[in-house]
Parts: C-alpha cells; sequence; structure tokens
C-alpha cells in the first residue's frame, strides 16, 4: 500500500471511526484525540491554509522580527495549550516506553492532518524533539511558518517534557527549496549550535478540559445552520482526499479553535497590528468568493463557515448585519474583538455586491454559549 493510503486507512481507523473527531454536527467540529479514563475533548475549527499564507507574508513584510516573533509566540502558546488542554501525557507522569508509543501515536496524527509525510527522533535525556515533513501546511507555500511549524510543534513538545523553556527552529523548509522541512525543538544551548536564527516565548498557560469550558462549547442543536462538514463532503462541496480537506483544491486543515485568539492577541501588540490582520484577513474573504464565484453570500457563508465549526449562523436583518450562536468559546473570549472572523465576513460580502463592506463592529453575548454578532 503507497504511503499516502497508508496514512489515510491510519487516520480513517484511529480519528475517525473511534469518533475522536466529531464532524457530523451542524456548527461544531468535536475533536477527541487522548485515551485517558476522564472526558476531554476540544472544540476545533477547520481553517484554510492560504489565510495564515496571507498573515504570515503580511507580517514579515511590515514588521520583519517583530512579526516573526508575534507568530512564533502565538503558536507555541496555541500548541501548549493544545496539548494541555488535551491532556497529552508527560515526561513525569508516565513510562519512558509510554511517552515514546505516544509520540509516535501524535506524529502519525499530525502526518495525516497536515503532511503528507512525517519522520521523528527524540532524545529524551537531551530533551530533543526532531521532526521532518513533507508537504507540511503554510510553510510549504511561503517558506515561513512560524505559528504553525516552529511554533506550534515546539509548544507541544515544551508540554510533553514537561520544560517551558524549550524553544525551536525550523531548519529547513520546502518553501524556502529544501527537500524536507526539518523542525527542532530544544534547549536554547542546543539550538544554538544548529541556528542563531530562532526565537523565544515562555510566558505559555496551562489549560484543563472542566465544566465551563464543556458547557460552553458542549454540542447543541442548531437553528439556522442544517449542513455538517460530513454532508459537505458527502454532497462533494468539500474534498477529503489522502488525508488532505480541500475546498476547489484549496487546502484546509484541524486546528483548536484558540489559535484565532491567541494571534489576535499577539498581533494586537504591534503598532497597527490590527489593522493588518483585518486587511490580510479581508483580502483572503475576497479570494475565497473569488473561487466560490457566485454572488449568493447570504447562503454560501453560513453552509461555509457552520461546516467548517464556526456555529450557527445566519443573516439577520437587511443591514447584512450577521450572528454566529454557539461561536466556538475560549478562556480569551472576552478580550477578542474577532478580527480575523470579521475581516474574512468583509472580504466575501464586498466581493459579492460589489461595495466596500467592513464589518467594523461587533456585539458578544456570552451565557451558556457564545453568540457573535457582527455588524458595519
Amino acid at each position: 500500500m503507497p504511503v499516502k493510503d497508508r496514512i489515510v486507512n491510519w487516520y480513517i481507523q484511529n480519528v475517525i471511526i473511534p469518533k475522536r473527531e466529531i464532524i457530523d454536527k451542524p456548527g461544531f467540529i468535536i475533536t477527541a484525540f487522548t485515551d485517558k479514563d476522564q472526558e476531554t475533548y476540544l472544540r476545533d475549527l477547520f481553517l484554510p491554509e492560504r489565510l495564515f499564507e496571507l498573515i504570515e507574508k503580511r507580517l514579515i513584510e511590515k514588521y520583519g522580527d517583530d512579526g516573526r516573533q508575534a507568530l512564533y509566540s502565538a503558536g507555541k502558546k496555541n500548541g501548549y495549550l493544545y496539548a494541555s488542554l488535551s491532556n497529552f501525557p508527560t515526561i513525569k507522569n508516565t513510562t519512558k516506553k509510554e511517552f515514546e508509543e505516544f509520540a509516535y501515536l501524535l506524529v502519525r496524527f499530525v502526518e495525516g492532518t497536515y503532511a503528507s509525510g512525517a519522520e521523528h527522533k527524540i532524545d529524551i535525556e537531551n530533551k530533543i524533539f526532531s521532526i521532518y515533513f513533507d508537504d507540511y501546511i503554510i510553510c510549504r507555500k511561503n517558506g515561513h511558518g512560524f505559528l504553525m511549524t516552529d511554533g506550534g510543534i515546539t509548544g507541544i513538545w515544551a508540554y510533553a517534557i514537561d520544560d517551558k523553556s524549550i524553544e525551536g527552529a525550523q531548519l529547513n523548509c520546502q518553501g524556502r527549496g529544501d527537500a524536507k522541512c526539518h523542525v527542532f525543538c530544544a534547549p536554547e544551548s542546543l539550538i544554538k549550535e544548529k541556528t542563531n536564527k530562532f526565537f523565544t516565548e515562555k510566558e505559555l498557560t496551562d489549560q484543563k478540559f472542566d465544566e465551563m469550558y464543556k458547557t460552553m462549547n458542549e454540542i447543541k442543536k442548531t437553528n439556522f445552520s442544517n449542513n455538517s462538514l460530513k454532508d459537505m463532503l458527502d454532497a462533494g462541496f468539500f474534498e477529503y482526499k489522502k488525508g488532505v480537506l480541500s475546498y476547489k483544491n484549496n487546502r484546509f486543515f484541524l486546528c483548536d479553535s484558540h489559535l484565532l485568539y491567541l494571534l489576535e492577541q499577539e498581533i494586537k501588540n504591534l503598532e497597527g497590528g490590527e489593522q493588518t490582520l483585518f486587511e490580510s484577513s479581508y483580502e483572503f474573504g475576497k479570494e475565497l468568493q473569488q473561487i466560490y464565484d457566485e454572488d449568493d453570500y447570504k447562503k454560501f457563508i453560513p453552509d461555509f463557515f457552520s461546516a467548517l465549526g464556526f456555529g450557527d449562523i445566519t443573516f439577520l436583518d437587511r443591514d447584512d448585519k450577521l450572528a454566529s450562536v454557539y461561536y466556538p468559546w475560549t478562556i480569551f473570549s472576552d478580550k477578542s474583538k474577532f478580527i480575523i472572523f470579521r475581516g474574512i465576513i468583509s472580504g466575501i460580502v464586498s466581493n459579492s455586491t460589489g461595495k466596500i463592506i467592513n464589518y467594523t463592529d461587533y456585539e458578544v453575548d456570552i451565557g451558556s454559549y457564545l453568540t457573535l454578532t457582527i455588524k458595519q
């Protein structure tokens, strides 16, 4: 059996069939990853690779190393929080053999979700994790990858090895012309033996699955959205082939919903960062509408984004006010400006109507779930 087919077969047997990934509920994508006895699940999203390609490119062009640092920080924080919330085993609470077996399982999950191939090496005594990828998301396109490659992988390893000071660097990248992408995670002293070009982030947050997270994100019956991701796959709207979810040849990847919040949080610290993030998201929205190539955005947006996990979406009135009931909630929701989502929707509606439409205003209602309403 070819390598890519083996990945798909493993993914179906170990993720889809055991219901670790729930994709048949409109408005929700839920992933339960660990095999612990306790109940643990994540509110996830399928996110467009092209969006993050644009965000990274714009940030680095405008801010240089400050942009790279913001991306790395957001990625590492997200990876660490994702591992914590998923209750991943750590070197301190499991045997060496169990730790290595879980690392193998995790790499296979990454291989089946984010890449076409992956090989890894672990040196527990020296806290080294080295991983090689084929066709890894985002960096394969723009040659950067600070968010999901350097940052995201390092955050997960820092949690697993129980050391927040662990950092990571992408030593090789297919997007820069190398044969494979290679991420090296280790103590700073060992990274310095490989490269002087890397970033650091020590302010990492632990979060455990609790009653609040469960209540705010548990699956609920939708009133407006009828199509789940599975429905859209069955209808041929989305395609899942050889481990990759795509829409008209544009790749989407599974990710914990904290990523949007953490990315916004870091970029807001840059001068003019909010506007840069909005503009990048707006540009992606325009591109997405061009790919869709129809003007019925009041049908497209609810169907499309509900299937990707953004909640139960509907337009409310003639002014194109949009509400997402059951929008993914995190501990960062009360401080978020929802810049990425507002930017994408603005771009889609603008391109559909031929007018400049900016969803600059928003309202957040947090009760037993989060309702986000955006308006011009």
